[in-house]
């Protein structure tokens, strides 16, 4: 009994063997169809190629370049058109499109907080004035006093070092008020340091006649002293105006930064209340340790 049952066995087995390998035959046929594109072939003129095989993939007919599990013709009754069946691809234009292009609408009566800051730092009040506050007249009659002090006040501080330098004279000339001659013959010894000073920095040699008073010999007068004190009055005189014109130019450069952000401060507050349905909405927290500030403007509609 059991010899019979075995030989049953192999008798199953040698039928279906070879049928099993078929069927791999077949599955990796239809594998290979499933991997060519019908997107590599084009048609000729006369319409699709009668079913051929070839080894060349632009050779085979469509439905050997598509998948079996969907093939590329499908046959129904007489009447009824092939259905032709292929690969695509969908390609986007990620440019602008109607439901995701923001639209600037002008508001009547809003304000540009920008164009108003960049109005007042370069001429002072004129940001306020475009907003319709008032105060930008103060900060545009600030910049006119302050640029009048400065040309003035310069002018004036020019004038008395050019007096300084008069009173003083040439050096080289024995009869001026400060000669090196004179010095030389008080004091026994060349002025060189001065000589050098008065060829290569003019400034420096009257800074140094008012400030060191180891050449005070060098001055005329029966008290060289008080000659000097003199010229030191007037040099002085002359150095403190420059001080006041570097304090007005100063001035000038905060009234810029001032009205700037005072600008923007009068055009957010033009805006903000300027319609009903905006609200400024104002939240504060903590997050992960670390305090956080939350401001959001929101408008109804």
């Amino acid at each position: 009994m059991r010899r019979i049952t075995a030989l049953t066995c192999l008798a199953l087995a040698a039928v279906c063997v070879p049928a099993a390998a078929r069927c791999a035959e077949g599955a990796r046929a239809l594998a290979e169809r499933m991997a060519v594109s019908l997107t590599d072939w084009t048609y000729p003129a006369e319409g699709p190629p009668a079913f051929a095989a070839s080894t060349s993939p632009r050779a085979r007919d469509p439905f050997a370049l598509t998948s079996e599990l969907a093939p590329s013709v499908f046959h129904g009754a007489k009447d009824v058109p092939e259905l032709w069946l292929a690969q695509r691809t969908i390609d986007r234009d990620w440019g602008l499109s109607e439901d995701s292009t923001y639209h600037v609408v002008d508001v009547p009566g809003w304000k540009s907080e920008g164009w108003a800051m960049m109005m007042s730092g370069a001429l002072p009040g004129t940001g306020q004035l475009y907003v319709g506050e008032s105060s930008g007249w103060l900060f545009l009659a600030a910049e006119v006093v302050g640029w009048t002090g400065h040309f003035l006040v310069r002018d004036r501080a020019q004038s008395l070092s050019n007096d300084a330098a008069n009173f003083v004279g040439d050096p080289t000339d024995s009869l001026s008020t400060w000669s090196f001659a004179r010095y030389a013959a008080a004091t026994g010894a060349p002025a060189t340091q001065m000589e050098t000073l008065w060829h290569q920095d003019r400034d420096a040699f009257y800074q140094a006649l008012s400030t060191d008073t180891r050449f005070n010999a060098g001055f005329a007068g029966p008290d060289p002293s008080a000659t000097y004190g003199t010229y030191q009055g007037i040099r002085q005189s002359s150095q403190d105006r420059f001080k006041q014109v570097h304090y007005l130019d100063v001035a000038l450069l905060l009234n810029h930064v001032v009205s700037a952000w005072d600008a923007l401060r009068a055009a957010r507050a033009h805006n903000l209340p300027f319609q009903k349905n905006v609200d400024l909405k104002l939240a504060g927290g903590l997050s992960r340790g670390q305090p956080t500030f939350h401001a959001t403007l929101t408008r109804r509609f």
